[in-house]
């Protein structure tokens, strides 16, 4: 496999709160979106990335159970980090996807996102662990299932069918919010446009709709 990734710090934080990375020769892919604001966020997403790179390469990805592990791992280590430094409200969300031969296997814990887009149709492979909350008469989205909020996580696995022909998307919501699926569709599917160019023009989308958030997006293919 081959990937892309694209991380820009928004303009509502002097830290950039989202994290990412990519192993194509393991067929691993992360984002992690820092929750809590400031250094908090920052560091947490970073933890749990960090985490799991060290996980991956020194251990052998024999199956899902193996990267359970890891995300266990990867949540202690915030939530450790959290008590010893104090930072309260410290926490992160989490997709990694696996691919493995024909199969996908998709973890989550948060509201980032992963889509997959075949023969042209983008579908969301990931259900956002959010409800809605009303906070001085305005309507908010709040995360319900982070990294390092407690001892344990409750990560939701699910598992997807996969050919070479099909593209891996993963996002933080600074582009899943302000982008509808259509739109992140669209974009995708350009013809005679480098994948490097469409994770930059999914920024720009953004961008231009005046959102302030972090943005990622991590782009798999081949």
């Amino acid at each position: 496999m081959k990937a892309v990734s694209l991380s820009q710090k928004g303009t509502r934080s002097e830290y950039n709160e989202d994290a990412c990375l990519a192993l194509p020769s393991l067929g691993v892919f992360i984002v992690a979106d820092g929750v809590g604001g400031g250094p908090s966020g920052h560091e947490a997403s970073r933890t749990v990335v960090n985490s799991l790179y060290e996980s991956l390469v020194e251990g052998q990805i024999a199956d899902e159970a193996f990267l359970h592990k890891a995300v266990g791992t990867a949540n202690a280590a915030v939530y450790e980090k959290a008590e010893k430094q104090g930072l309260k409200g410290m926490a992160s969300t989490l997709v990694m996807a696996w691919k493995k031969g024909e199969k996908l296997y998709c973890f989550n814990v948060g509201d980032s996102r992963i889509y997959r887009l075949r023969g042209g149709a983008l579908l969301q492979l990931t259900t956002d662990h959010t409800t809605k909350v009303v906070r001085r008469s305005k309507e908010k989205m709040v995360v319900t299932r982070a990294m390092g909020v407690k001892a344990g996580v409750d990560a939701e696995l699910t598992t997807w069918d996969w050919n070479d022909a099909d593209v891996l998307l993963l996002m933080s919501d600074g582009i899943s919010d302000p982008l509808t699926d259509n739109e992140i569709q669209e974009t995708i599917s350009q013809q005679k446009v480098s994948m490097a160019d469409k994770a930059k023009r999914l920024i720009s989308q953004s961008i231009e709709r005046g959102c302030e958030d972090d943005k990622t997006v991590v782009l798999a293919f081949g």
